[in-house]
């Protein structure tokens, strides 16, 4: 699966939409009437990355989401519950998270199929995997995988559902993306593959095997200090990407440093480790070139 394309956004939290709306006019004419901001976030994600391409109507879209359309559940919870009302009509329908990816294929003229995947703490890696088996069966030629979420709202959820020791952690929207196509010609790199395990001497023996020495390496949320020591210690890694210490953390910004790292880096090799709420390890193993 070979990366042509890449889009790595994030931005402060936003409030008012005006502003993302004015920036997606910048790469897409497309008509949308009454979208919120989680749709705002995919739209405008995927036409960064596809700006000024050529690209195939039958265009598979998988997009990952943690939360989902975080904004609007709230507002129509809070005019259930708080207003003692019923929620309004608009509200209501986009609390339905997978309406972004139907926006997405809409804007696209897309043909082909629209997945939205969410998968505890490895939503990105979850979607990332399911392009890489369409690839292989021969079912799509062409994708885009990308990691969509809100800031989360509250500070005291962030901590509980993670640690105390990222309560510095500044918080970001995200909407980063990867284009792919099963065509090596012009590509900046591939996905190699995206394996999980459940015993962690077994991932890191793995990752020596088939990212050698001299790799980037990344670590997602959950990745301690002390296990990212373990997994530098024996996999011995040319650097680390700090994606999240540097630029903050939205809840699929495995996206952000997939992306980023063909954007910006000129490494051969990247391994993003991430770990699940069950203790998995899940690998994304990406080249360059």
């Amino acid at each position: 699966m070979y990366i042509h394309a890449v889009s790595p956004f994030i931005c402060d939290p936003v409030d008012e939409i005006d502003g993302l709306k004015a920036d997606l006019k910048n790469y897409t004419n497309f008509f949308f009437r009454r979208v919120n901001k989680f749709i705002l976030l995919s739209l405008l994600g995927v036409h960064r990355c596809l700006h000024n391409r050529e690209f195939d109507k039958s265009i598979a879209v998988f997009l990952a989401t943690e939360n989902g359309n975080l904004g609007d559940t709230e507002n129509v919870l809070h005019q259930m519950y708080r207003e003692n009302s019923f929620p309004k009509p608009f509200n209501f329908i986009n609390t339905m998270s997978n309406t972004a990816s139907f926006y997405v294929a809409q804007s696209l003229k897309s043909l082909g199929r629209s997945i939205t995947v969410s998968s505890k703490n490895v939503s990105f890696e979850r979607a990332l995997g399911l392009a890489m088996v369409d690839f292989k069966l021969g079912q799509i030629k062409e994708a885009l995988v990308g990691g969509v979420d809100e800031a989360v709202i509250s500070r005291e959820y962030f901590v509980k559902k993670y640690d105390q020791s990222y309560h510095d952690i500044k918080l970001v929207e995200g909407s980063s993306w990867l284009y792919c196509t099963a065509d090596s010609a012009g590509a900046l790199g591939k996905v190699d593959d995206v394996r999980t395990f459940r015993d962690r001497d077994e991932a890191i023996e793995w990752t020596r095997n088939n990212a050698g020495t001299g790799a980037t390496i990344a670590f997602g949320i959950l990745m301690t200090p002390q296990e990212k020591e373990i997994w530098i210690n024996a996999c011995t890694p040319v650097e680390e990407l700090d994606y999240i210490g540097m630029n903050g953390f939205y809840d699929t910004a495995a996206a952000y440093a997939v992306s980023a790292f063909f954007a910006t880096c000129n490494r051969k090799t990247l391994v993003h480790i991430n770990r699940n709420t069950q203790g998995q390890y899940v690998i994304i193993l990406c080249s360059r070139g």
